[in-house]
């Protein structure tokens, strides 16, 4: 995005980020025409200012509940449709409807707020001045994932050439009736496909992630829709207003240990 957008939020793309080395670039086998069509992308979505869209989105999840795993159903599938709203480099809503709740995000720049729609309760977090900084923060400190938001990582294809064996051009699909570049990038530890707009703007249109490395490989899918593009959103709309009577939650910071 210009130099002050560097990094969209919505909710995170469950792709892992990796700091791309010059090994890993040449062990990659990668196509010219995925990789122009990905710059390409890379390059209209960094000179935007603004923009909203509509994500629908479906996760499989783990089955929890009996108390012992493999009392379970196995995976589930959830879905979400995703409301965002952004304003570079600095101010994000976002409202996410799904069949595991309503939530929304707000982020202003000086404090990230969420509330909870179903329980009428809401938790704030002072956050770093810039979106990339909060949803590095973020996730980090509390494990919340702001999904699809990777497409936007100026180093998007780097990272995406770091974790994968080959990065490959398909040929055209279609999506929701709009004609679109299909690139798949496989690796080790999960394969990823991406759906690009086959037009002058190039914006992502869905992707689908399958993670090889989990158990029964869990899958997640986004599809995009309803794309503005530097819309004029006011400020005001980012600074989040408690509901009357609604609670305030402290979020506790995840465990780190448990994962080492």
């Amino acid at each position: 995005m210009k130099t002050t957008f560097v990094y969209l939020f919505c909710i995170l793309l469950p792709l892992t980020t990796y700091s791309q080395s010059a090994s890993s670039a040449d062990a990659t086998q990668a196509d010219s025409v995925a990789l122009i069509i990905l710059d390409r992308m890379s390059a209209v979505i960094g000179e935007l200012a603004s923009c909203s869209y509509t994500l629908h989105t479906s996760r499989d999840l783990q089955d929890n509940t009996f108390f012992l795993p493999e009392e379970g159903l196995g995976l589930i599938k959830h879905f979400t449709k995703d409301e965002v709203y952004m304003v570079g480099p600095d101010k994000l809503l976002v409202n996410a409807n799904g069949d595991r709740g309503h939530q929304g995000i707000w982020y202003n720049g000086e404090q990230l707020a969420y509330y909870s729609y179903d329980e009428h309760n809401y938790a704030l977090l002072d956050a770093p001045a810039t979106i990339l900084e909060t949803i590095y923060a973020i996730n980090a400190t509390y494990g919340v994932e702001f999904p699809a938001a990777d497409f936007f990582n100026p180093y998007f294809t780097d990272d995406l050439l770091a974790q994968s064996d080959k990065v490959l051009y398909l040929g055209i699909s279609e999506i929701n009736d709009k004609e679109c570049f299909h690139i798949v990038a496989a690796g080790k530890t999960m394969s990823v496909q991406l759906w690009i707009s086959n037009d002058a703007l190039t914006l992502p249109q869905k992707i689908v992630i399958v993670h090889l490395d989990q158990e029964n490989s869990p899958q997640y899918e986004a599809t995009f829709t309803d794309w503005q593009l530097n819309p004029n959103l006011p400020d005001a709309i980012f600074n989040f207003l408690p509901p009357p009577g609604a609670s305030e939650l402290k979020l506790i910071p995840r465990d780190t240990t448990l994962n080492n």
